[in-house]
């Protein structure tokens, strides 16, 4: 059985909003590189050798920290960046960006009860991207409603099923799946939810609200003047239904699910549920979705054990655990909560008293208790997840090219400290969304495209 989604579903005191991120800098495009010396090395020192080198210098720009080498036109500033890098004294090569005030969305539920956005940088982030269509989001989970105003515009459609059919048309084992594909078995799923039609089936709808919550978190529509704004909001959302209206199910619909999602490409999948012993078949089914290169982002769980759930402990699975102390002032989202599975988690992301989408018809029912339309807060380790399923999807969407193991190795390197030395790191949107493309890591050498250093890999499951 999979453990069932989270049952910390408390309504603490809402977030309390940091102070503003500094401004960002974006490095996507550039007219000029700027070039730190090596230690010892001066900056006249350095803009001399780059002039003798055929580097049009920049005088006015610098002082006497760095040296400004202009792009001339037509020229790659990627390749000028790593030519400069191999060639001069440098500790750092890095584009000239651009920088700007903040880029806030103006849902009315963002600023009201989303501060917990910005101890992660969100607005940082989304000056260089808001994610991209090109990016789907599996939501492994209780389904998605697909009437939710926030969402509806966010799902990704399947054009090359017909509705209803009971063909399957694309071959893919899933008849109909125009809106993604329900593994819920009859046989195991609770006899309340009054299941009829056998697995697999194209009814996605959520009739639980967990899933619901979960996707929004990840992908709401951000921007449009309505409700809330989720991490990626201009990314796909794929519903797979593998829990039951119960929010519990089996690991054979689990892995199902997992399969079904990296199949139709999701690059991301999200898992906001966990078993609480090692499985072949969960274990064989997320390593296939990764050999396809898909991401799984998972939940560490619920229970305040120092054990994390799986498949967040399979190996390079992106493990999450929720962060929100409650305190006297409100929710310190640098400690992790007091209900969350911590050992061997790769990042913590808020996951206390967060408000997202839930279903219309879930409103005061199930234990959603909802503010301003179809919203709702809750807790749990379930929650932090999808934020940073989230941020992976910025991630794909900034940088299409580099590897899912490059991705992870970015998200884990740009954490910041937790409030305890004990915490693992928190989840940091803003750094990882505009982490350098081009550094030194010796004198003469680069390394186009590497990130920081890879983050904590212990724990269960061979982690």
């Amino acid at each position: 059985m999979i453990a069932g989604a989270d049952s910390a579903r408390t309504t603490p005191p809402h977030s309390v909003p940091s102070s503003p991120a500094p401004i960002a800098a974006r490095a996507e495009r550039t007219d000029r590189i700027l070039v730190t010396p090596l230690e010892g090395t001066s900056v006249v020192s350095l803009r001399a050798t780059l002039t003798a080198r055929g580097f049009d210098v920049d005088p006015g720009v610098g002082m006497d920290a760095f040296a400004a080498v202009r792009v001339p036109p037509g020229t790659d500033a990627a390749r000028l960046a790593a030519e400069l890098a191999q060639r001069v004294p440098a500790r750092n090569v890095e584009a000239d960006g651009v920088v700007r005030a903040q880029r806030e969305p103006n849902d009315p539920l963002y600023r009201q009860e989303q501060g917990y956005l910005d101890v992660i940088h969100a607005a940082r982030a989304w000056d260089s991207t808001t994610g991209g269509a090109e990016v789907l989001i599996a939501i492994v989970d209780s389904g998605v409603a697909w009437d939710q105003p926030d969402l509806r515009d966010r799902l990704f459609y399947n054009t090359r099923e017909a509705p209803l059919s009971a063909v399957d048309a694309d071959g893919n084992g899933c008849p109909a799946d125009i809106v993604g594909c329900n593994f819920v078995s009859l046989a195991t799923a609770d006899p309340s939810c009054e299941y009829t039609a056998a697995p697999p089936n194209w009814r996605t709808s959520d009739d639980e609200g967990h899933g619901t919550f979960v996707a929004g978190l990840a992908a709401a529509a951000g921007d449009n003047g309505a409700g809330i704004t989720g991490i990626a909001w201009n990314a796909r959302i794929l519903p797979v239904k593998v829990l039951d209206c119960t929010a519990t199910g089996r690991i054979a619909d689990a892995a199902a699910g997992i399969r079904y999602a990296a199949r139709m490409g999701a690059q991301v999948i999200n898992v906001s549920f966990g078993a609480t012993a090692d499985s072949l078949v969960l274990r064989e089914a997320v390593e296939e979705a990764q050999a396809r290169g898909s991401m799984i982002v998972a939940s560490a769980g619920n229970e305040s054990q120092r054990a994390i759930t799986y498949p967040a402990a399979y190996p390079g699975v992106v493990s999450v655990a929720a962060s929100g102390r409650i305190g006297a002032e409100g929710v310190d989202y640098r400690s992790l909560a007091l209900f969350t599975n911590f050992g061997g988690v790769d990042v913590m992301a808020p996951g206390v008293g967060v408000v997202s989408t839930v279903p219309e018809a879930a409103c005061g029912t199930r234990g959603w208790t909802c503010i301003d339309g179809p919203y709702a807060s809750a807790s749990g380790s379930s929650f932090a997840t999808p934020i940073v399923a989230g941020a992976v999807a910025l991630l794909r969407a900034r940088f299409p090219d580099l590897s899912p193991a490059l991705l992870r190795s970015i998200l884990l390197g740009s954490r910041q400290p937790g409030t305890l030395a004990a915490d693992p790191g928190l989840l940091d949107i803003g750094a990882a969304v505009d982490w350098p493309i081009y550094s030194n890591g010796a004198p003469g050498t680069s390394r186009a495209g590497d990130g920081p250093p890879r983050g904590p890999a212990v724990g269960p499951g061979g982690r």
